[in-house]
């Protein structure tokens, strides 16, 4: 019988966390590797490894049980990298080719590499972006990402496995941490409790396209049960294709927490992409994927959970 087991790499992250949660009710084998495994809820049925992707006994323990791998595991954002691009290649690239390596002993595993839909672009001239736009990325934050994604086709090419390639927008929603450089909206909402001033970088007029946690997941959820196994590596944008400027957000999350959202505006960095909308027709078409929640009713059930939490 092929293995069922689902492999994460890296979840202790917002997405990694979520995925974890809503894998523990099916009757599956679910491993997760992250270096701070320690931090994660104990669930049953889940097993949770403190460890990096360079221990290969471990990955040669894992793998052969599994038949998808999830890899979430990142280091950087594009700011915390911007004047640090051999970070990317430590803390990013290596570890990642060297799960490859691994990784090619085991064809039946299905990889699943979350990159991102906001960084690997750049500033694309069209108003809607789709996966055969040229990557011309800004921050090294997106090289990295792209060239990981090259090099996965590559490795897809090379062996008899198979891989799909998923470019997300902007994550938000219910238990996202506060965390420097991370989550626009867990941001705006962490500055609003201290009563601090936001800091925008540029006129607030750059353009994102945010997509609800709990839709991802779901998009997730049928990479599992409907894989296309193909020797051509599928690439999915994967947001809401609703542009919003980071002033028409604060204007939203002001009108559905009934707070004013202090600005301070600084002067634009030169990592920091000005427009970016994804075209989703792919994943639609594909897997009938397209997210369910839209931007004022998703910062209304962040807002409910993040005013539980600090009450």
């Amino acid at each position: 019988m092929q293995p069922q087991g689902i492999l994460i790499l890296g979840g202790t992250g917002f997405v990694g966390r979520q995925l974890i949660k809503h894998l523990q009710s099916f009757n599956l084998d679910i491993y997760v590797l992250a270096r701070s495994a320690h931090l994660l809820p104990k669930l049953p049925n889940i097993e949770y490894y403190r460890d990096s992707l360079d221990n290969i006994t471990l990955l040669n323990k894992l793998l052969p049980r599994c038949k998808t791998v999830f890899h979430l595991a990142s280091d950087s954002t594009p700011g915390s990298s911007a004047s640090q691009p051999t970070f990317e290649i430590s803390n990013n690239l290596l570890p990642t080719l060297r799960f490859l390596e691994v990784l090619q002993q085991y064809n039946q595993v299905h990889l699943i590499y979350v990159s991102s839909g906001g960084a690997v672009y750049g500033n694309p001239n069209t108003d809607l972006v789709k996966e055969d736009t040229a990557l011309t990325p800004l921050s090294y934050y997106g090289a990295g990402k792209a060239a990981l994604e090259k090099f996965i086709i590559a490795f897809a090419q090379q062996t008899q496995c198979f891989a799909t390639i998923l470019r997300p927008s902007n994550f938000y929603g219910p238990e996202q941490p506060y965390r420097t450089g991370f989550g626009i909206v867990s941001t705006v909402f962490e500055y609003m409790r201290a009563n601090k001033p936001l800091s925008i970088w540029g006129d607030g007029e750059n353009v994102r396209d945010y997509l609800y946690i709990s839709d991802f997941i779901d998009l997730c959820v049928k990479l599992i049960e409907q894989p296309i196994n193909s020797a051509i590596t599928q690439i999915y944008n994967v947001g809401s294709g609703q542009g919003t400027t980071l002033n028409q957000l604060c204007d939203l999350i002001k009108k559905v927490t009934q707070l004013p959202v202090i600005r301070k505006y600084q002067p634009s960095r030169t990592v920091d992409v000005r427009r970016i909308v994804l075209d989703c027709t792919k994943v639609y078409n594909h897997y009938q994927w397209s997210p369910k929640t839209n931007l004022p009713k998703g910062l209304e059930l962040t807002w409910q959970w993040f005013n539980t939490l600090n009450h």
